[in-house]
């Protein structure tokens, strides 16, 4: 009985396999009928050395080749401005009840724009350096010393929920809280799934880091022209310091944009905490670095430290085989999240912008830029609250948005959607429009 068994399941076993070779090999026919003739006459896609090894190989497999060849893919790489959880922030959420933050509210208008992203980019202002425990109330354990933030490490899972992918941990408060500070803030964010760059564990760390987005190998680099507090000698390989724009750290910027590349990165971000606080211009040094790191192989540098966002510019580069391409520059994406308000320092300082770069994948083809897009945002208070509003939506659709904006509120988000966004633009020859909220850049 017990061969009669096995008899029959090899049976059902042999036909279920053969019918699904049938039914493979009839749809590898489809295929084979749909793109054949295209392969075969060589009005493909292919470049005629491609069309040669193709020759050499079976018609399935040229079908399969084929679509690898030419199948193209679009990536959505977005950036932020600074954020930081400091001061009326903290207030606003900490519950004394449970003794802990929660900063999930700040995001929960912005979340969607984030998360429609493929990867996520932002500059952290701050140290999580854990509580310290000669305190005995939780709230006292974090906060603002001075210039010495402290961040309460729930921080580090509230930015991943919100769509945060990596984070630029290097800045003027890097260095707030010591060696130990550098090496905390980057468990806490390991431990949240958060990659990071700008500062190291060790001296054997990369000083870049390479991310793999939709198989595209992306490279990043970022440092800072400012620190509120230096490291001791032997601990300063934690943090890259362009130490008020010293020749040789900009050379050593430049060679890690280099070394990225031989790395593996097919398309390099360069990051860098550099210019005049509340300054809605670049200035000199801020234009040479730019200059240097786009003629070492950077795709695009973002900017960030002067609280206010400054000029996009774009690129005509050129790649080490010759080929044409462009690069992106903003020299200060501004605050993303933060304690400043409109009229602190007398400029838009509450505004910021979610930015958006389309890089085009298509097959074996070095990968590139085909399209910048905005979409801005405002910081907003409330008695209870503090939160990162998508300024375009709301003008648009004020009544979604009653409970949370006034007057005030209302002529912000319309000076940053009509006024501040736009002008970034003036003096490049670029000109855009609107579309679902995101001002689309015509590229």
């Amino acid at each position: 009985m017990k061969d009669v068994k096995r008899l029959l399941y090899v049976v059902v076993c042999a036909v279920f396999f053969i019918g699904l070779y049938i039914l493979s090999d009839f749809y590898a026919g489809e295929a084979v009928g749909k793109y054949a003739s295209e392969i075969s006459s060589g009005n493909s896609k292919l470049t005629s050395n491609e069309k040669v090894t193709m020759d050499s190989l079976s018609l399935e497999n040229q079908v399969g080749n084929y679509v690898s060849t030419v199948s193209r893919q679009e990536i959505r790489l977005s950036f932020l401005g600074d954020i930081t959880f400091e001061g009326d922030q903290l207030e606003r959420y900490y519950d004394s009840s449970t003794e802990s933050f929660d900063f999930t509210n700040s995001f929960r208008y912005i979340t969607k724009y984030l998360k429609a992203s493929n990867y996520v980019a932002a500059d952290f202002e701050g140290v999580m350096d854990g509580p310290d425990e000669d305190y005995e109330d939780v709230y006292d354990q974090y906060g603002t010393a001075g210039f010495l933030y402290n961040i309460p490490e729930v921080a580090a899972e509230d930015m991943k929920a919100a769509g945060i992918s990596l984070l630029q941990t290097v800045n003027e408060h890097s260095g707030d809280f010591g060696i130990d500070g550098v090496k905390s803030t980057l468990s806490y964010l390991d431990s949240a799934g958060i990659k990071s760059v700008g500062t190291q564990k060790s001296s054997n760390d990369k000083r870049y880091t390479i991310a793999s987005v939709n198989s595209l190998k992306i490279g990043f680099v970022a440092y800072t022209n400012d620190l509120n507090a230096e490291l001791d000698e032997e601990d300063a390989y934690a943090i890259n310091s362009l130490d008020n724009y010293d020749e040789s750290k900009i050379q050593q910027m430049c060679n890690d944009v280099r070394a990225a590349r031989r790395d593996g990165a097919e398309f390099i971000v360069a990051m860098v905490y550099a210019g005049d606080a509340y300054n809605t211009e670049p200035d000199e040094n801020q234009k040479a670095l730019f200059n240097h790191l786009f003629e070492a192989g950077a795709d695009i540098v973002i900017g960030t430290e002067p609280y206010a966002l400054q000029p996009i510019e774009i690129r005509d580069l050129t790649d080490t085989n010759g080929t044409s391409k462009k690069g992106v520059a903003i020299y200060s994406l501004g605050t993303f999240l933060g304690s400043e308000t409109y009229g602190s320092a007398g400029i838009d300082n509450d505004i910021g912008a979610i930015f958006d770069v389309i890089i085009d994948k298509e097959g074996n083809k070095k990968a590139r830029i085909s399209g910048i897009r905005l979409t801005p945002t405002c910081i907003t208070y409330t008695e209870d609250d503090v939160f990162v509003l998508p300024a375009a939506e709301v003008k648009n659709n004020k009544e979604n948005f009653s409970d949370v904006t006034d007057e005030t509120v209302l002529e912000r988000v319309k000076a940053a959607s009509d006024e501040i966004i736009p002008g970034l633009l003036e003096g490049t020859g670029l000109t855009g429009q609107y579309s679902e909220n995101t001002y689309v850049v015509n590229f």
